[in-house]
């Protein structure tokens, strides 16, 4: 019997280099973790990219060594059936506007069709209202956002599936004939905090030196990075003993830089920039952070939740509802309203003195992460898949 050829259509695009292409790590994982777990093939339909390549995260690889098949096409061109012989079932994104006809293509064609999808209305409408100054081209971009929604609802109400990332679309989408809920990650089982690393970092949090608070990811409007330094500032005036390390880079870090100068914090506030997530990050989150602070201001599920969970690290953050999605699963932090930056402030000040809660929920933290770690995530959305073609349909929450 012919094995089941699985089509994935990702929403990152690959680049070309002569006779390499250049994959995002993240989605090159997760491409092995599926020729690890699917018992048939798996066929690759991505974008080229023209753009600049990202500074790390890349995999090159010859396309003759890998495991399995990636056919490119550029970003002007439609996906057609041609590019789906031979499927079982469709893996497509459901956030991307250019897909949103494979539903309907893979109806024609007797192809199952299961969408992923992270991203709910309100998120792409906080997305722009923070990244669009114009009035009237906001306007347009909400037009087209709205527009575009009413055809992603079609759609999904066309595929036989969706795989939502996160609990905002979960929800959101609870009409889909049929879901699955998963909370995205990178972290395996190998690389969740030890407990003799928690152990060790907990004693030092009751020894009672400085708290030290870290965020990590894009230092852009919607992810706070703005509110970072400024909560800094805050905690500066109350007295607060402490130490604030910010990895990423993005475009508000020349700005976060001259605040932190003006605001005279260099000896409170680091910027080391990007780091290496498994070698560089990893280590640092789970060996010297006491807690997270992260302020996004839209409900983006990140898989910085997760990730920070399996480093034994609760989080304190703005209760998008991406984040309060999680706290439903887990006793694992704390939220204020978005853009409460006081309360913020309140919460980590109280904790101060409330170290034993840190320690409490720290433990709640790893507790919830060994249920979602990578391989245990990619085994669950493998067995969502195949249930598509054995018939043997329903709902994963």
């Amino acid at each position: 019997m012919r094995q089941p050829q699985l089509t994935i259509i990702p929403s990152v695009p690959v680049w070309k280099n002569g006779n390499e292409l250049l994959f995002d790590r993240k989605f090159y994982d997760g491409i092995i973790r599926y020729v690890e777990t699917w018992p048939g093939s798996i066929h690759c339909l991505m974008t080229q990219s023209a753009d600049k390549l990202p500074d790390f995260g890349i995999i090159r690889m010859n396309p003759g060594l890998l495991p399995f098949t990636c056919a490119t096409i550029d970003s002007a061109s439609d996906i057609g059936g041609m590019h789906l012989a031979g499927s079982a079932i469709v893996l497509a994104s459901g956030d991307s506007h250019d897909q949103l006809h494979i539903a309907g293509l893979c109806r024609k064609l007797g192809i199952k069709c299961v969408y992923v999808i992270e991203y709910i209305p309100e998120t792409r409408y906080q997305i722009e209202a923070l990244s669009t100054g114009n009035p009237l081209k906001l306007l347009r971009r909400f037009l087209f956002i709205h527009n575009q929604e009413q055809k992603r609802k079609h759609a999904i109400a066309l595929a036989d599936a969706i795989q939502s990332n996160g609990t905002p679309a979960y929800e959101h989408y609870r009409s889909a004939a049929n879901r699955m809920l998963y909370f995205d990650t990178r972290v395996s089982k190998k690389d969740l905090i030890s407990p003799e690393e928690l152990n060790t970092r907990l004693l030092e949090l009751e020894a009672g030196k400085p708290l030290r608070l870290a965020f990590s990811g894009r230092l852009i409007a919607m992810k706070g990075a703005d509110h970072l330094v400024r909560l800094a500032s805050m905690l500066r005036q109350k007295g607060l003993e402490f130490s604030l390390t910010i990895y990423g880079k993005g475009e508000l870090e020349a700005w976060m830089k001259d605040y932190i100068r003006r605001e005279q914090l260099q000896h409170i506030v680091n910027m080391p920039g990007a780091l290496d997530f498994k070698q560089e990050l990893l280590p640092e989150i789970r060996n010297r952070t006491d807690l997270f602070i992260c302020l996004h201001r839209q409900s983006d599920p990140s898989c910085t939740y997760l990730e920070t969970l399996s480093c034994g690290v609760p989080i304190v953050g703005y209760a998008n509802r991406a984040f309060n999605g999680i706290l439903a699963f887990g006793d694992i932090g704390w939220s204020a309203p978005i853009n409460d930056i006081d309360s913020i402030r309140d919460i980590v000040i109280r904790l101060e003195k409330e170290r034993n809660e840190i320690a409490c929920k720290a433990r709640n933290s790893i507790l919830l992460a060994e249920e979602h770690d990578f391989e245990t995530t990619f085994a669950k959305r493998t067995r969502h898949l195949l249930s598509m073609i054995s018939g043997k349909q329903k709902e994963v929450g």
